[in-house]
């Protein structure tokens, strides 16, 4: 097995809070370099969002930067000085990504827009990860999940039909910017192999929120139809989530022969009436056929009911919490957690690589301290003395 697929990438990150830091997340985790460059004494501000290891808050036991920042090094940088932009500058020099989440411009009044850091590095891949993104009328507006969730269009679709729209509980926005922004600068390396030039990213996070709704979009776009919610229905049933024993099931009936196992199933000879037998004929009678079910649901849990389900070659599953995903024989059997040391919150499980590869590895790593490797990359890469880290330090540059 390869050591790391982007083990020869170094990445300058100058990302905070979620959509950039899991972006660059990705990169360390299948090797490249990443070094987070942040805030001199408060770092990135998601080192002070908890939920925090032990309840205790802090820049180092802040359970959501301790995830998204696995695996990279952290330098700390004041690029409102003179003297930090020249060190961020002697950074890109041999950098191959810079990842940046700043407002759109702010990076031109610091001096470091692409222009100046494409002449000094033609190689250099640049990405830029906004609200709505560097174009646009909207480019300067403030934005948090709600908002770029909500303008995607799919909060429009989150919930039932005769209630308010709901957010979803994770950062969707935010986490597929992150992914959109991973796959396009890797996009733009694949391109630099070709033509050795390094290129400009644009993603936008309430856009990236729209490949969630490419379907509706297009449904739009072509007949003119605006989708509303559904909540769980389907237009098939049975075809949702039914209260058991002690939680939720998925009961999936599907075609003839699936309900035939599936009502066998249920002990409930009623569900095998004529006038259920086929798809249509039940979404008639989409009440009738839940109150047949739940008897035998009310006796029996969830992971008894999947279980059932699947012996049948039937799709049924339950509705998972944290402890159902972590206890999982599935993902024991993959691997898919690590533990992972750390100074301050010790050893802990970290969710590990999204996909598998035949050839390449996943690099598990805790997130840095803040500042932790300042001093290690000043004095090694860029030459720094310990006199020169005394009075940058002085001045409050790094």
């Amino acid at each position: 097995m390869a050591e790391h697929a982007l083990s020869h990438l170094k990445v300058i990150d100058l990302t905070h809070y979620m959509a950039g830091p899991l972006c660059t997340k990705l990169m360390a985790g299948f090797g490249a370099e990443v070094v987070k460059v942040e805030r001199p004494r408060t770092g990135d501000g998601l080192r002070h969002v908890g939920p925090y290891y032990n309840n205790v808050p802090g820049p180092e036991s802040s359970i959501p930067f301790l995830w998204l920042n696995t695996g990279k090094r952290s330098v700390t940088v004041n690029l409102a000085t003179t003297q930090g932009r020249e060190i961020l500058l002697q950074l890109l020099r041999d950098a191959d990504i810079l990842i940046e989440s700043f407002a759109p411009g702010e990076m031109a009044r610091f001096g470091l827009s692409f222009e100046v850091v494409h002449e000094m590095n033609p190689r250099l891949v640049m990405t830029s990860i906004s609200n709505f993104g560097q174009t646009g009328p909207y480019k300067d507006y403030q934005a948090e999940e709600i908002v770029t969730y909500a303008m995607s269009g799919l909060m429009q679709l989150t919930g039932r039909p005769d209630r308010p729209p709901l957010c979803s509980g994770p950062a969707v926005s935010q986490y597929t910017a992150g992914v959109q922004g991973y796959i396009a600068t890797l996009l733009a390396i694949w391109n630099r192999a070709a033509t050795g030039v390094g290129q400009y990213v644009d993603v936008s996070i309430q856009e990236s929120g729209l490949d969630n709704i490419e379907v509706v979009l297009t449904e739009y776009l072509h007949a003119g139809k605006i989708a509303n919610r559904t909540g769980d229905e389907h237009p098939l049933v049975p075809w949702k989530l039914y209260p058991c024993k002690d939680g939720y099931a998925a009961i999936i009936g599907g075609p003839i022969r699936n309900w035939l196992s599936a009502a066998d199933l249920f002990e409930e000879p009623r569900l095998l009436e004529t006038r259920l037998q086929h798809i249509g004929d039940r979404m008639k009678h989409r009440e009738e056929v839940g109150q047949y079910l739940q008897p035998w649901l009310a006796r029996h849990g969830k992971k008894e009911i999947y279980e059932a389900g699947q012996r049948r070659r039937l799709a049924f599953g339950y509705l998972a919490n944290a402890q159902d995903v972590m206890q999982s024989p599935q993902h024991e059997a993959r691997g898919f957690f690590v533990d992972i040391d750390h100074p301050v919150t010790g050893l802990q499980r970290y969710c590990g690589p999204p996909f598998r590869s035949s050839t390449t590895a996943w690099r598990s790593e805790r997130a840095p301290l803040l500042g932790e490797h300042t001093e290690e990359i000043l004095t090694g890469s860029l030459g720094y003395t310990e006199k020169d880290l005394a009075r940058l330090r002085a001045q409050e540059i790094i």
